[in-house]
């Protein structure tokens, strides 16, 4: 399906999310490869749900039988999410007002007007939130499974890696994932680091550019990575 066709079919996407899609092809993109992979009863985690629409696309895709369990550290935005969720009474998504990380406890964040994340790189106010790890969560929520890990973390992906090894080692989810290249050189990291991580569980992978998801893309023009387990190991 397009991205207008999806846009105009999707009966959460309605309103501010609806004129959002419609106006930013980077978001329209997002979620019409999210709701590609995504099937219905899947089990989602997603870190960095901002105000919430990618985890709304989430939750039509997965329907009742699924589940999306979507993180926003941040107290503004966190509550811009449950505000949303509950406008569009989206009943299978479950928020929580926590980092993604390789960590529990409190750790510094950045707030930026147009998101957040670990590194001070591009300005904004210093303040403290609680993370978890994938690992840690899915523990004490008893997950019996994982499908599917969206990331949009700003440059913390690498350490949600490595706090949910042993989900990804044994859940074996769809992985997508926004890279942000300022924030990963900030870091002393870079898109090729994210790729070896993956590619070290033993993970397929492809670039992708979602503003025009049938482009060839490359690591330094990729917008998101896409990763999954060879079918033999699903």
């Amino acid at each position: 399906m397009g991205i207008e066709a999806m846009v105009a079919s999707s009966p959460h996407q309605s309103g501010a999310f609806r004129h959002d899609l419609e106006s930013s092809p980077h978001h329209a993109g997002e979620v019409a490869f999210l709701q590609s992979i995504a099937e219905p009863g899947m089990v989602v985690i997603e870190g960095g749900s901002h105000n919430g629409v990618t985890a709304l696309a989430l939750a039509e895709a997965v329907g009742e039988a699924g589940q999306v369990h979507a993180f926003e550290p941040v107290p503004e935005y966190y509550s811009e999410l449950r505000a949303n969720l509950s406008r569009h009474g989206a009943r299978n998504v479950s928020p929580y007002e926590l980092a993604l990380s390789d960590q529990t406890g409190r750790i510094p964040f950045y707030k930026r007007d147009d998101g957040s994340g670990i590194t001070p790189a591009g300005g904004g106010e210093k303040i403290w939130v609680e993370a978890t790890t994938v690992t840690e969560f899915a523990i004490v929520e008893e997950l019996d499974r994982v499908d599917l890990l969206h990331l949009d973390c700003e440059g913390s992906e690498l350490l949600v890696f490595r706090g949910g090894r042993s989900v990804l080692e044994k859940h074996r989810p769809q992985v997508f994932c926004e890279v942000h290249r300022g924030y990963l050189d900030e870091l002393g990291q870079s898109v090729e680091d994210v790729l070896g991580y993956l590619h070290g569980l033993g993970y397929e992978t492809r670039l992708v550019q979602v503003e025009n998801l049938d482009a060839e893309t490359s690591t330094d023009r990729c917008s998101h990575v896409y990763a999954r387990a060879p079918v033999s190991d699903s």
